[in-house]
């Protein structure tokens, strides 16, 4: 089984069926029903949840988010190519999402931007100047990939920038990293306490909050949000790496918490991986084949 590629995959499609409901307080009723992972999005889930964004009208138990489905396509891709490059990125997710590609589904906003800048060169139209400087989890999917292929952190910072040139990436780079090294000799709460100096430091006092606040929707409120943006995003999953026991509890805290839950669910499942079993039952959601080389 991979290592980080799969697990993170399957927490990824684990969310999937409440992903982008932003109403917290709806799905913490919804919980108290029934479990919230591997649901199908349905849109009548989605009319009761307020805000909400019904983007996946066609899925299926197992399907992943766009941003899933990046990092299994650059999975692939670098597994069968030496000196993947940048160029390369841009080629493999241009082929995808390009009007008449092969992927069917929503495309987020750094995408459409992308397929547009391509067309206008095409075209020899003029520059339409869009700004690719992303910051949002997307910028994540190279570093788990050469996570799983031993490559660099300035190998997946090299394809990262397709999206985005802000340098905090590295840095979090770097403290997940910390996190994955210090697991060799100490628990994940420790590895994480030792490792969160590693992050931008204007983040600091947000993720010790992360780790010191344990009443989920008040770190929320005060210090983090639910949304794509890892400036939201990374204490959210740092404080639900922190303060949960198992696989089962960190994705249902996850997909309760709402937002980008299936986004964030790719690197809480990466770092879960290295400390947890997986529950024999969640096997097979998506098959263990599609990753293999």
């Amino acid at each position: 089984m991979k290592k980080y590629i799969y697990p993170a995959l399957l927490s990824n499609a684990a969310s999937l069926g409440v992903h982008w409901i932003y109403d917290y307080k709806f799905l913490e009723e919804l919980s108290q029903k029934q479990s919230l992972l591997f649901l199908s999005q349905e849109k009548l889930l989605y009319d009761q949840a307020n805000p909400s964004f019904y983007v996946y009208p066609n899925s299926k138990v197992g399907d992943l988010s766009v941003q899933g489905s990046i990092m299994k396509w650059l999975y692939h891709a670098q597994s069968h190519q030496n000196n993947f490059s940048k160029e390369d990125y841009k080629k493999l997710l241009v082929n995808k999402f390009i009007p008449g590609g092969s992927y069917r589904g929503y495309v987020e906003t750094y995408a459409k931007k992308l397929i547009v800048s391509e067309l206008s060169t095409q075209l020899n139209l003029a520059n339409p100047n869009l700004s690719l400087n992303d910051d949002h989890l997307v910028g994540f999917i190279p570093y788990l990939v050469s996570k799983e292929l031993d490559l660099s952190t300035n190998d997946a910072w090299s394809l990262a920038q397709l999206f985005t040139n802000h340098p905090f990436y590295l840095s979090y780079y770097k403290m997940f990293d910390a996190i994955i090294n210090h697991l060799k000799d100490s628990n994940l709460k420790d590895a994480i306490h030792k490792s969160i100096s590693n992050a931008p430091s204007e983040m600091h006092t947000t993720l010790e909050k992360a780790i010191e606040i344990k009443h989920t929707n008040t770190f929320i409120d005060t210090y983090a949000g639910r949304a794509c943006s890892i400036k939201d995003a990374i204490p959210v999953i740092i404080h639900i790496l922190y303060h949960t026991n198992s696989f089962e509890e960190a994705l249902s805290l996850n997909a309760m918490i709402g937002g980008a839950s299936s986004d964030r669910g790719l690197l809480i499942g990466a770092i879960l991986a290295q400390v947890y079993e997986l529950p024999i039952s969640w096997i097979n959601k998506i098959p263990i084949s599609t990753f293999n080389k």
